[in-house]
C-alpha cells in the first residue's frame, strides 16, 4: 500500500490542532493541557486514536493497562484488511441480497423498488398502513424513510417516492414488542451487536440498545439514545447517552420511561439467532448487527461492515468492563494473544 507523504506544513497543522484540542479538553476535564497533548501523541503512535475517540473513551483517565485495550477505527480497519474477504462484502452492503442470504432471520417481506407496483405496495403495507423505503447500498441510516400508506393520498405519494429511488428496497414495517414500544412507540428500537471473527475464535459482544429520540428511525449516528445491555440476561444495565451531544439520559426525554432495568423479550432466542447468523458471514471479520424484537421474536434488520463503535467504549459505560476496551478481542487474531477476559467482560462478551 502506498504511504502518504506528509509535508512539514501538514505536521505543523496537525500538532497545532492537537494542542488546541488539548487546551479545550483541559478546560472541560481539569487535566493539564500539556499532559493531555503528550498522552495523545503517545497514543497516536500506538493505535492512531482520533481526538473524538480520545475524549469519548476518557482515555486520559485510563491506566496504562486499560489504554492498551482501547480499540480504535484504525486498529479495526487493520483487522478487517487482514481477515475480511472483500468478495463477500456485497452480502451485507446490498440490502436485497442480505434479505435473501439471511432470509431465515429477516422476518419480513422485501422487494426491489422497480418491482413495486400498486398491488405489491398493498401487499407490503398490509394492515400496518406504512412501509420502509431504503437505498440498497447506503449505511448509517442514510436515505431510510418510513412511508405512510393508510389513505389514498399517502398511498399515491408513497408510490411516487418509491419510483424515484432507482436502486432501493421496500420492506414491511416492523411492529416491535410492546414491552420495548413503551420507551418510544413512534420508532422501532434496535439492539446492536458486534461480532469479530478470525481463524482463532469468534465472539459476539457489546450489545447496545438504541432508541430514537424524535425521529421515526432509530439510528445512533443521527437521532438516538444508546445504552448497554447485559449480554447474558438481556437487561439494560446503564442510562442512555446521546452520542452526538455527549448528554446522558436516565429516562427517555419524550415518554419518561427509564432505560435501566428494561428487559429485552426473547433474549435467549435472540442470542441463539445470532449464533446461527454470524457463521453465515464468517468471511467478513467485524460486523455490527442491528436486531429488532417483535411479539413473535427477534429478527435481523441489517448488518454493517464498518460498524460505529462509540457506545461500546463510552467513558460513561467504562464500569461495565472495569475500564477495559475491546481491542483484546481483535488482538487474538492479529497478534495470536489468547483472549483472557479475567472477569472484565462477563457482562458483554460471548464466545461463539
Amino acid at each position: 500500500m502506498r504511504k502518504t507523504a506528509y509535508t512539514i506544513k501538514d505536521i505543523y497543522a496537525a500538532r497545532k490542532h492537537i494542542r488546541e484540542f488539548s487546551r479545550e479538553l483541559s478546560a472541560r476535564c481539569g487535566k493539564d493541557a500539556g499532559v493531555i497533548e503528550k498522552d495523545i501523541l503517545r497514543a497516536k503512535k500506538v493505535n492512531h486514536i482520533s481526538l473524538n475517540e480520545y475524549e469519548w473513551t476518557g482515555y486520559h483517565d485510563l491506566s496504562e493497562e486499560q489504554k492498551a485495550t482501547v480499540s480504535t477505527l484504525w486498529t479495526r480497519a487493520e483487522y478487517r484488511k487482514t481477515f475480511t474477504d472483500r468478495r463477500y462484502i456485497c452480502i451485507l452492503m446490498n440490502k436485497y441480497i442480505f434479505s435473501k442470504v439471511f432470509s431465515d432471520f429477516y422476518g419480513r417481506r422485501c422487494a426491489m423498488t422497480r418491482e413495486v407496483d400498486p398491488e405489491k405496495l398493498r401487499e407490503l403495507a398490509g394492515d400496518k398502513g406504512k412501509v420502509v423505503l431504503k437505498p440498497s447500498c447506503k449505511g448509517q441510516g442514510k436515505g431510510v424513510r418510513v412511508l405512510p400508506t393508510a389513505t389514498e393520498e399517502e398511498f399515491n405519494s408513497a408510490l411516487e417516492q418509491i419510483a424515484r429511488v432507482e436502486n432501493g428496497v421496500v420492506e414491511e414495517y416492523i411492529i416491535q414488542h410492546p414491552d420495548i414500544a413503551r420507551l418510544n412507540p413512534e420508532a422501532v428500537s434496535i439492539v446492536r451487536f458486534y461480532s469479530v471473527v478470525s481463524p482463532e475464535a469468534s465472539y459476539l459482544f457489546a450489545p447496545v440498545f438504541t432508541a430514537a429520540t424524535n425521529k421515526d428511525i432509530s439510528n445512533g449516528c443521527q437521532d438516538a439514545l444508546t445504552a448497554m445491555i447485559d449480554i447474558r440476561t438481556g437487561e439494560v444495565i446503564s442510562d442512555a447517552v446521546d452520542q452526538n451531544n455527549l448528554v446522558d439520559y436516565a429516562e427517555h426525554p419524550v415518554t419518561g420511561v427509564p432505560f435501566k432495568g428494561l428487559k429485552m423479550p426473547f433474549w435467549q432466542e435472540t442470542i441463539d439467532m445470532m449464533r446461527k447468523a454470524v457463521p453465515l458471514a464468517s468471511k467478513i471479520s467485524n460486523i455490527g448487527w442491528d436486531v429488532a424484537i417483535t411479539e413473535d421474536g427477534p429478527l435481523i434488520i441489517e448488518a454493517n461492515t464498518i460498524p460505529g463503535f462509540n457506545t461500546a467504549q463510552y467513558r460513561g459505560f467504562a464500569w461495565v468492563t472495569d475500564g477495559f476496551g475491546y481491542q483484546p478481542l481483535f488482538d487474538e487474531g492479529m497478534k495470536g494473544i489468547p483472549f483472557d477476559g479475567r472477569g472484565h467482560y462477563d457482562r458483554v462478551v460471548i464466545k461463539l
